[in-house]
């Protein structure tokens, strides 16, 4: 499985185009109670319409090797008039292989930004997929900005919550470089299984 991954995001890598003006790279870092985790985002942007991002997050346990989690997703967007973008994406995370369809939207204002995307994603049976961001970045400073961030993704089969996380972020951005507090809630099989870490984060944007 480690090495399906390495390659996975290797061809990824490879097969974005490096230029800089359409090119965005972010990398996180976040120590915590519970575990390490390192997550990253690139996203490439061909023309107006068309889009294709990798997230890619592990987070590893200190005591408990069963605890690892790991989500990796490749997707292609089109974007819709009025803010509005449609996706496609494959990848995988815990327990195995998947591919999403989704409609999303998209709102900026100023230091605000939203987006909320509904759609279905196969694993091993169907789900509707929910996906929030919420993102302020305040102005405190010349040079520096206040950092709030929360991201919320919800799976159901409408009779069974099958996978959700949380991950909320407090802190201050100068420049290129985030850090603050970290809280990390993931839960799997109608919260039969939950996961908690709480720590500090150090984000990079290339």
């Amino acid at each position: 499985m480690s090495r399906f991954i390495i390659v996975l995001i290797f061809k990824v890598l490879i097969t974005i185009p490096l230029n800089a003006q359409d090119l965005l790279v972010t990398s996180e870092i976040v120590s915590g109670n519970r575990s390490v985790a390192y997550q990253h985002l690139i996203d490439h942007t061909f023309n107006k319409s068309w889009s294709v991002n990798n997230i890619t997050l592990f987070d590893t346990e200190y005591a408990n090797d069963d605890n690892t989690i790991y989500f990796i997703r490749n997707m292609v967007s089109l974007k819709l008039p009025k803010s509005f973008k449609i996706n496609a994406a494959f990848g995988i995370k815990n327990p195995g292989a998947f591919v999403t369809f989704t409609a999303q939207y998209q709102f900026r204002h100023s230091t605000f930004k939203m987006s909320y995307a509904i759609g279905s994603t196969y694993q091993n049976g169907l789900t509707l997929e929910q996906t929030l961001l919420l993102n302020y970045t305040p102005r405190l400073s010349k040079t520096m900005e206040g950092y709030v961030n929360l991201f919320v993704v919800v799976n159901t089969n409408l009779k069974v919550l099958d996978r959700s996380l949380q991950q909320l972020r407090l802190g201050v951005k100068q420049n290129t470089l985030t850090t603050g507090i970290a809280v990390n809630l993931d839960q799997f099989t109608n919260a039969v299984k939950t996961l908690e870490n709480y720590g500090v984060f150090i984000k990079y944007n290339f």
